[in-house]
């Protein structure tokens, strides 16, 4: 397993493609399905992931974060069972969900543009801030890392926003602004590892598997030590 022995291994991995982020909707808090790629996406994470056994595997209740994590766990060797955490729903856009961002412009262009600039100085119509979602963030980190072991590892599979909210609360970082500009594709992994209580970003938005050119390929890429 590519895990130190003296580390906790965390591997954050976001869902498979809906039709939805095919069609550059907001998600949020909507059930959507993975699509016919999405699932393609996260079979190929999941052969890529097989080499990992994990000790606990956590994910978002909704379907296509869960559904990504059923199939992680049905190609791997490991009896860990997938258990859904509401911490790890996505935050809900409210009134923007559904729509494109010409359609959200067209609604309410300077609230759109306000929260782009500074998503934590405003909120769309009946969403939740960013605030909210980063307090329940770093009561799940809290728990995560103070249940983690050396030489294991964890997945979690979730979205893209709570994932940014997660790692700020799992590096203690203050600079959540600059998280709207980092990048997370469908099925990439990030991996932080935590020494004892001191947490590492090992490496972010690894899509490598997605692109390989087979199953042999895929399973012969590994993650460093």
């Amino acid at each position: 397993m590519s895990v130190a022995s003296d580390s906790h291994r965390f591997f954050l991995i976001r869902h498979g493609e809906t039709d939805w982020n095919r069609e550059f909707r907001y998600q949020g808090s909507s059930d959507i399905a993975l699509n016919d790629d999405g699932l393609e996406q996260a079979r190929r994470v999941a052969v890529r992931l097989a080499q990992i056994v994990p000790a606990r595997v956590f994910a978002s209740p909704l379907m296509r974060a869960s559904r990504t994590a059923e199939i992680i766990v049905s190609h791997n060797r490991g009896d860990a069972k997938v258990e859904l955490l509401p911490e790890l729903r996505e935050i809900s856009f409210g009134s923007w969900e559904g729509l494109t961002i010409p359609e959200i412009r067209e609604l309410d262009a300077e609230t759109f543009d306000k929260w782009r600039l500074a998503p934590f100085s405003c909120v769309p119509e009946g969403g939740e801030r960013f605030d909210e979602i980063m307090a329940r963030a770093r009561g799940l980190a809290a728990n995560l890392v103070e249940g983690g072991r050396p030489g294991e590892a964890t997945f979690i599979v979730a979205h893209g926003g709570v994932l940014r909210a997660l790692i700020a609360a799992m590096l203690h970082f203050d600079g959540i602004d600059l998280l709207w500009r980092m990048r997370f594709d469908n099925c990439s992994i990030t991996v932080i590892d935590v020494w004892g209580t001191r947490p590492s970003l090992l490496l972010t938005n690894d899509t490598h598997h997605l692109r390989a050119e087979d199953d042999e390929r895929i399973a012969s890429l590994v993650f460093p030590l």
